[in-house]
């Protein structure tokens, strides 16, 4: 990455409000990167399934039964923690809050200016994806959606395993199956109602997330075409590699 900042001097978020993560290619990620950044106290949840370890091995974790159990009285939490509901049937995924939970739990957040942080769909591991008719389900009051793309896919042909759903996507960007993956066909999911703007509440601030920088470098005409292509739209473009270096970032387009 070229001029680094903070990443928390990007996504200016401040006590109470909610960030929703979605896309592929480091969503969990970002969400740890930004609970470790941002001042404290900051909530960690998620309305799809979480890794057993993950849930456990770097936060303080609560099921939302006890978190909720005399309401907002009890919830205060300190430093950062991580809330789910109890595991599924293999024991290996922590299952997601349902809808009714999330809002209740942005609401209490709200009230006690906890920093709200939760993951809103799923994407099998893949670094890029489409979303279904379903999803994703964004809180209707979220202040920031992060939409989430690795840039490990560029130059790999589109299909399973590499980007889920491909089909989908396929439809969304005008990239065949099979044919070489694009910056430009992932900026037509990005900017395509469909696609990266799916769900978008009135009123949200959207910021792009390009993880992976350490696995591709991106051209200074790439840079370029990211930086007219989405601010339209998108309140910034960041450049980030999440697992190498978590704390910084590079502003691709103007930050608000």
């Amino acid at each position: 990455m070229q001029d680094s900042i903070k990443i928390i001097d990007a996504l200016r978020v401040a006590k109470g409000e909610v960030v929703a993560i979605v896309g592929a290619g480091g969503k969990t990620s970002l969400m740890f990167a930004l609970a470790n950044a941002l001042p404290k106290p900051v909530c960690l949840t998620t309305t799809t399934k979480l890794g057993y370890q993950e849930g456990i091995g770097f936060f303080p974790h609560q099921l939302y039964s006890e978190a909720m159990r005399i309401e907002s009285e009890t919830f205060e939490p300190v430093g950062a923690q991580m809330i789910t509901n109890p595991t599924d049937e293999s024991g290996q995924k922590w299952l997601g809050l349902l809808p009714e939970q999330a809002s209740r739990l942005i609401q209490i957040c709200r009230e006690k200016g906890v920093i709200c942080l939760i993951e809103v769909d799923g994407a099998r591991r893949c670094s890029l994806k489409a979303p279904a008719a379903w999803e994703p389900v964004i809180p209707a009051r979220t202040d920031w959606v992060a939409v989430v793309v690795g840039l490990s896919v560029i130059g790999k042909t589109l299909r399973e395993g590499v980007v889920f759903r491909p089909e989908l996507f396929s439809a969304l960007t005008g990239c065949s199956l099979g044919a070489p993956i694009q910056i430009k066909h992932i900026l037509r999911m990005l900017n395509h109602p469909e696609g990266g703007l799916k769900g978008v509440p009135p009123g949200s601030r959207v910021v792009a997330v390009f993880n992976q920088a350490d696995a591709y470098a991106l051209s200074a005409g790439e840079r370029a075409v990211i930086q007219e292509t989405l601010s339209s739209r998108y309140s910034a473009a960041l450049l980030t590699a999440l697992r190498s270096n978590p704390t910084r970032c590079e502003a691709l387009s103007s930050i608000l």
